[in-house]
């Protein structure tokens, strides 16, 4: 399970009774190449057929900030004291990673040294145009390879756990159950017909004491989006269940957004000290 906060701990992972530790597994053999437990990973990583579901809120900004104090990095308010956290689930099918399913919860911040985007119309554009930068708060998934390859690469909070998607020809839902407990359970529209373009994304984490920064792209078809959108469902006791909960989920959605078939691609990371600014 995991607990609240940033998670500096990491888990390791057990198959069949004999523990696995990521950094014990993995190493990097060349400027991006690596190895992950034994098979080797060229970047960039491609997905190359995913679908997706996500569901974004406004939330108490000072709650939010306070659940990431330790990152070294700000919410962007969206509005005076509102800051954006977004709910997602991925059904990777084909990916250099593997055939798993992924959920995540991000909080869209700044860097340090980065000027704060103005409210409303600075966090729109930022959202339209992949330039607002999301961090990873957590990333369940429910297979062991991508586990390693994400922390190790890109220093993903990844963990192995449950994650369900189902995504049909009205409607899609997405839940993350840990530990048998919910956290979350989003469900958006589909059946859109809208093309996104190519789109930078950058993401951004924390593990082994530093901060990751990974330039992305992405790209879809069978694209739905709707303001508002279904009210999710938000675990009773689960520790990650209740910090959603300390930031005034479960409400209605600002927007929400699926994306039928899905392209992506992962770049090399950078890395700096917490609280230090990243050279580009």
């Amino acid at each position: 399970m995991q607990e609240t906060g940033i998670d500096f701990s990491e888990p390791p992972i057990d198959v069949g009774g004999v523990e696995k530790r990521t950094d014990e597994v993995c190493s990097k053999v060349a400027p991006g190449r690596y190895l992950i437990d034994g098979r080797e990973i060229a970047l960039p990583v491609v997905v190359r057929d995913a679908s997706l579901l996500s569901s974004t809120f406004l939330v108490d900004a000072a709650a939010a900030q306070q659940m990431i104090a330790q990152s070294g990095y700000r919410v962007v308010k969206f509005l005076p004291g509102k800051a954006i956290v977004m709910l997602t689930c991925v059904d990777y099918r084909d990916n250099d990673l593997g055939d798993y399913n992924e959920g995540a919860i991000n909080l869209f911040v700044t860097t340090p040294g980065e000027k704060r985007p103005l409210p409303v119309v600075g966090p729109l554009l930022g959202l339209v145009n992949g330039t607002l930068k999301s961090f990873i708060y957590r990333m369940p998934v429910d297979q062991e390879f991508t586990t390693h390859a994400g922390r190790y690469i890109w220093g993903f909070p990844k963990w192995i756990t449950h994650v369900d998607v189902e995504f049909g020809a009205q409607t899609a839902t997405g839940t993350f159950v840990d530990d048998g407990e919910l956290v979350y359970s989003i469900t958006t529209k589909t059946g859109g017909t809208r093309v996104q373009k190519n789109q930078a994304i950058t993401s951004l984490a924390i593990r082994n004491g530093r901060a990751w920064k990974t330039a992305g792209s992405s790209r879809g078809s069978g694209v739905t989006f709707r303001p508002g959108g279904q009210v999710p469902e938000i675990g009773a006791t689960h520790p990650l269940a209740n910090e959603l909960r300390m930031l005034g989920l479960p409400k209605k959605p600002l927007m929400t957004i699926s994306v039928a078939k899905a392209q992506m691609q992962f770049g090399s990371p950078e890395s700096v000290e917490i609280g230090s600014a990243f050279p580009s």
